[in-house]
């Protein structure tokens, strides 16, 4: 795990209500809001903190893979996990109204980051998780699907949790 290594992530984000989460199918929902978004460009979304946030990122992601081209069933299937868990954590670890999700693609792989709003002591780490332990796997399967990941907590309480996953090759997961 780096501390630094990625930098943060700007772009416009695209803002999804809780009203739309919750009022339209996930697959209806992503496939509109991509609709709006420039092919070829990071994509950043900001989710309200619902559990149904996690389907629609992992629906938003698979379909900003599908404009990218990244048909790789390895890096594909890395990248929806790992947005998937990132979200999730974000989701249960924080208080916050709302989280923000980017995916950008550079030449040889997936920079993916979750931002949280703080509002927590927590600070994300690792945790090998026991058989019998039912939570607690989130991160390790982050670290085993990316070639790194890192964190970055902000003077303003929040947290970014990022990570790259390969395009060619494997990471030690797949």
């Amino acid at each position: 795990m780096s501390r630094e290594a990625s930098p943060p992530l700007t772009e416009e984000e695209i803002p999804l209500t809780t009203a739309e989460i919750n009022g339209r199918p996930t697959g209806a929902l992503a496939e509109d809001v991509l609709s709006h978004w420039v092919r070829g460009r990071p994509l950043s979304f900001r989710l309200p903190s619902l559990g149904h946030a996690v389907p629609v990122s992992r629906r938003l992601a698979a379909l900003w893979l599908d404009a990218e081209d990244v048909r790789a069933d390895h890096a594909r299937d890395a990248a929806l996990l790992v947005i998937s868990e990132l979200v999730a954590n974000a989701l249960k670890h924080s208080n916050s109204a709302h989280i923000t999700g980017w995916l950008r693609r550079t030449a040889d792989r997936l920079l993916l980051e979750v931002r949280d709003q703080g509002r927590t002591s927590a600070v994300p780490r690792l945790h090998r998780a026991t058989p019998d332990e039912e939570h607690g796997r989130g991160l390790a399967l982050v670290a085993g699907y990316s070639q790194e990941w890192g964190m970055r907590l902000s003077t303003d309480g929040s947290c970014s949790v990022w990570a790259a996953v390969p395009l060619s090759g494997r990471s030690a997961a797949c």
